[in-house]
């Protein structure tokens, strides 16, 4: 409870601003024992960086700006660049069926290689999902590519957005067949030579023993084997080379950034970004963002499953960027004897979820996913113990009905509005 209420303070100080150059970290910390290497870059500059923890927690081996960490998915925009430059080279289009190049997709002549890489295909999200095949065993890739193409569709090819690492194991697959060499050495030709990222590696067993070493909760993980993320999932690298990246990127090295592929756009407070997060369930949660108007790079590469990666990004770019913090008020509400029966609640974007409360616990059911089981700690005030960077609020409307459900991070709150 006394850590809960700390950060419930901490989260208002200053009028909802930290009041100190990137304290929101220091706040973080404290919470969720971090660990890992933070960055923040302005103008071409390094402004900030810091580490925390450890590399390895056994033999207290410090990070610094040159420990390697699995980047987990943020290698998806690595192979989509390959592919974006196997097409500016003249040896693939985009809109080509993969067919052409793959024989293990002849029964799916519509699919295409933009499908693949914008996530339309339709394809099995992950065959680790479905326990097809071991994150801890090796397999090759010819063998994940058939299985792939085995496995029962989600939806038509082109039909939907639905994210897929399967989508980026084919796309690695489909570099090696179109470039007659190995993913490797045509990432390290094309891209990371190029862009002076000199340690940044593929990785194919278990990583080398520089690799920082996955926890969660102070426990060290078991680490995956890589195959079975190859092309979604199996690069590592460290903050400098990443910044590297983002300076040759910013330079035009890789054609027009506007152009690049396999990225995902969002905006903080107007301000638009692109980025991509990485998370790996052996221990890792990684981020590259680009503010690429304000000329700006926030990078966060965490040996830890906690925290949430996006509140760390979140916080750093905001208190980059000079962004006051500021969220709704409202009347809060609480139940009449500690329940609730279950409530239908709508979010702008038109997500639905049910909350429903017994004896004093708030359970939050989105329509996909398991529940969240939330603790009160303040009047309508509740909070996840496995997530204290989030707070969850319960707001009454003028006559004091409960109106309104809002999850509130450090920068951003989604609001869910009662559906009566």
């Amino acid at each position: 409870m006394k850590v809960l209420l700390f950060m419930l303070l901490g989260l208002a100080v200053a009028g909802g601003a930290w009041s100190q150059p990137y304290e929101a970290l220091e706040h973080i910390d404290r919470l969720v024992d971090l660990s890992g290497i933070v960055m923040v870059a302005d103008t071409g500059e390094v402004v900030y960086q810091k580490s925390f923890g450890f590399a390895d927690h056994q033999s207290k081996k410090a990070i610094d700006e040159h420990t390697l960490f699995p980047l987990a998915s943020l290698t998806k925009p690595f192979t989509a660049m390959a592919i974006g430059l196997l097409q500016e080279q003249g040896r693939l289009n985009l809109d080509d069926p993969i067919a052409e190049y793959l024989v293990q997709f002849a029964s799916n002549p519509t699919l295409t290689i933009r499908h693949l890489v914008e996530h339309r295909s339709g394809l099995i999200r992950d065959l680790t999902d479905q326990r097809v095949i071991s994150p801890y065993e090796l397999i090759e890739l010819e063998d994940l590519v058939d299985a792939i193409a085995k496995a029962p569709m989600r939806s038509k090819a082109g039909s939907t957005y639905q994210y897929s690492n399967a989508n980026y194991q084919v796309l690695a697959r489909l570099v090696e067949a179109v470039a007659d060499q190995s993913y490797e050495s045509y990432l390290k030709e094309y891209i990371l030579q190029p862009a002076g990222m000199a340690a940044t590696c593929v990785l194919e067993d278990f990583g080398p023993p520089e690799l920082a070493k996955g926890h969660a909760h102070g426990n060290l993980l078991a680490g995956y084997h890589f195959s079975h993320a190859y092309g979604s999932g199996n690069l590592a690298s460290t903050v400098s080379d990443l910044y590297a990246f983002a300076k040759a990127w910013k330079a035009g090295v890789f054609g027009v950034p506007s152009k690049l592929l396999g990225w995902m756009h969002g905006s903080l407070q107007d301000r638009a970004y692109r980025e991509h997060t990485g998370h790996l369930g052996s221990g890792y949660a990684t981020c590259l963002r680009f503010f690429e108007d304000e000329d700006l790079v926030v990078i966060v590469l965490l040996n830890t499953r906690f925290p949430d990666v996006l509140e760390l990004v979140d916080a750093l770019s905001a208190e980059a960027l000079g962004l006051s913090i500021n969220h709704t008020d409202g009347r809060e509400w609480d139940p009449v004897g500690s329940s609730l029966d279950r409530t239908v609640f709508q979010g702008g974007d038109g997500d639905s979820l049910v909350l429903q409360m017994k004896n004093g616990i708030l359970m939050v059911q989105p329509m996909q996913g398991r529940p969240v089981y939330l603790k009160r700690v303040g009047e309508g005030v509740y909070c996840d113990l496995e997530h204290p960077l989030f707070t969850h609020h319960l707001f009454a409307d003028e006559s004091g009905s409960l109106s309104a459900y809002e999850i509130r991070g450090l920068v951003r709150s989604t609001r869910y509005e009662r559906v009566f």
